[in-house]
Order: C-alpha cells, then sequence, then structure tokens
C-alpha cells in the first residue's frame, strides 16, 4: 500500500489574469515573461485553448538518467485540448494535450517550442496567499514545486 502525506494548508484568494497570444508566439516563454514582468509569486494555468505549428515535448516517464532520448519535436497542425501546470521557477512545470488532425492526441511535459498557430486563449491565475518556488528536489531529480504562505 502506498504511503499517506501530511500537508500543511494554505488557503488563498485568487487573482485572474486572461490574455490572449498572436500567431507565431512562443506560448511557454511568452508565458513566463509575463509571470515575471508582472510580479506573479503564485501563478498557475487555469485555461486554455488555441492552436499550434510546433511543440517539443518530453514524454512520460522519463528520469534524469534517459538524459534526453525521451525529447520529442513536432512539426504539425495541433489544437490545444488541454494545458495544466505551474509558472513558478525559471520554468514552470506544464503538461500539455494536443489534437491532431486524424483527432488522435499527442501529450508530455511541455520543454518549448509551442508555437501559436491561430491563437492561444490562456487564463492565468495567481494564488493572493501563497508563494510558489521550485527547489530542487533530491528524491526525484527535479525542480519541484514548493508552496508557501506569503
Amino acid at each position: 500500500m502506498a504511503e499517506t502525506q501530511q500537508i500543511t494548508p494554505c488557503p488563498s484568494g485568487l487573482t485572474v489574469h486572461p490574455i490572449r497570444l498572436h500567431p507565431g508566439v512562443e506560448l511557454k516563454s511568452t508565458l513566463m515573461k509575463y509571470v515575471k514582468d508582472n510580479d506573479l509569486v503564485a501563478p498557475f494555468i487555469m485555461t486554455c485553448c488555441g492552436s499550434l505549428t510546433k511543440a517539443t515535448l518530453r514524454l512520460a516517464s522519463h528520469t534524469p538518467a534517459d538524459g534526453n532520448n525521451k525529447i520529442v519535436s513536432y512539426e504539425e497542425h495541433f489544437e490545444i485540448c488541454s494545458l495544466v501546470g505551474t509558472l513558478s521557477g525559471g520554468g514552470g512545470h506544464l503538461h500539455i494535450v494536443l489534437g491532431r488532425e486524424d483527432g488522435s492526441t499527442v501529450s508530455g511535459h511541455v520543454v518549448g517550442d509551442l508555437v501559436v498557430f491561430t491563437t492561444a486563449e490562456v487564463v492565468i491565475g495567481e494564488c493572493r496567499d501563497a508563494v510558489f518556488t521550485r527547489p530542487f528536489d533530491e528524491n526525484t531529480g527535479f525542480d519541484e514545486l514548493k508552496v508557501e504562505k506569503r
């Protein structure tokens, strides 16, 4: 049986930032710039829809020992079916599901190169009473989310 974890609650109010990204814009870096320019310290994706012509993703089952062999770049037209995650630290932590022309999907951890085709309509939420950081976690080998009260 898996173990349980004690979680310290951090209830928070919410500020909402609706934005639209135009064709040709790189989605992830633009969102990270918006977070920095607007001093957001606990930002996360509430919703996103739109389309892309390019994406670079890290596929599931990746560990630091895998190196870059689970990173795949795609150049095709996609619908953004889902974008979730946090925008803290230098690169945030985002996962995406992209719909293909035939209705199948591809998904994974966003590395970058998410180039907008027609639009990306994004709503960023920010927890007003929290701070998100991403310190290195020796157990996973990655920078992982840490939530603290503001």
